[in-house]
């Protein structure tokens, strides 16, 4: 084995064998003649004499990972995809629909369960989804809620992405919320809403949209909310809504005994779920969105830049 001296010829020799033709450092000394730890030595000092520079290139074009590592410093979360702002609302739902679905692929795995939330945001991760994981499940979080616009119910919201996914979808065919707590105890009963129930213990991932407390969430829109329940919730100090289930700033639920009346998942079983995604949008979602992490409902977002830097905002 040959003595080397640490000149930039063999530098560019051994940077061009590991960089440009991707052999390995082992390869590289056999050919050399010369040891593995020398060949570590020369790629280390062609660096500090920048020989070679290297830059990183960030495969999904984001350019808001200062923002993303703040935000999941700041709020304590797994993970932050921020994507940017766009003028209108269907290409801003486009643009978080493509985030998302990246972020799916780099977690999903072959026969996961996943939990689908209400609203149409959602529904546009389909477009963008990746085929390649098999016997995907997905299941709604909560009953019907297509009396107004169906494109707002979770089943609805089911049957796009598990086509898209290439996987099953199964459906809760009952109301999103009943008038009395008793019906909803008795609808309980049934074998199939029972499986659904039982499947919420056995979450992969968890999909969900983070409403406000105005006409503009899916929540209201949905038909359930008579004008006098909506100005009651307001005045009960009502912040957001996951699933319809309504949250204080706090993320507390207690306050409002109108969620006892919804079927579907409970939120406290989302947070035992590994990723609960949460997706919403516009400087107006801040406060919702913080106040659905301090109740423990999600633990990744996607949002958008200036919903980021909002939420930023309030921490200041």
């Amino acid at each position: 084995m040959r003595k080397i001296v640490d000149n930039e010829r063999m530098m560019l020799r051994v940077c061009d064998l590991y960089y440009n033709r991707d052999m390995s450092q082992s390869d590289i000394a056999k050919i050399m003649d010369i040891s593995r730890p020398t060949v570590a030595r020369l790629l280390k000092s062609a660096k500090l004499k920048r020989i070679v520079e290297i830059t990183i290139s960030d495969p999904q074009e984001r350019r808001y990972s200062e923002l993303e590592q703040k935000l999941e410093k700041t709020y304590h979360l797994q993970e932050v995809i921020i994507a940017d702002t766009v003028s209108t609302t269907n290409q801003q739902k486009d643009v978080l629909g493509k985030a998302a679905a990246g972020y799916l692929k780099s977690i999903l795995k072959d026969n996961d369960i996943i939990g689908v939330g209400m609203g149409t945001t959602i529904r546009y991760i389909a477009p963008y989804a990746p085929r390649q994981f098999q016997n995907l499940t997905f299941i709604p979080l909560l009953g019907g809620t297509g009396n107004v616009d169906y494109t707002l119910d979770a089943n609805h919201v089911v049957d796009h992405l598990s086509k898209a996914f290439c996987g099953e979808g199964q459906h809760l065919y009952v109301p999103a919320v009943v008038s009395h707590v008793q019906t909803k105890r008795t609808l309980m009963k049934e074998d199939s809403i029972r499986q659904i129930m039982n499947a919420y213990d056995h979450l992969n991932v968890a999909l969900v949209g983070i409403g406000t407390a105005d006409n503009t969430s899916s929540a209201f829109r949905s038909g359930y909310y008579s004008d006098e329940m909506k100005q009651q919730a307001v005045k009960d100090q009502v912040c957001g809504d996951i699933c319809m289930h309504l949250f204080d700033k706090e993320g507390q639920t207690d306050r409002f005994p109108y969620n006892k009346q919804i079927v579907g998942v409970n939120l406290n079983k989302l947070k035992k779920v590994p990723y609960v995604i949460g997706i919403a949008n516009g400087v107006r979602k801040a406060e919702a969105i913080r106040g659905a992490i301090k109740g423990g409902y999600i633990n990744v977002l996607v949002t958008d830049a200036q919903c980021g830097e909002a939420l930023t905002r309030l921490n200041d």
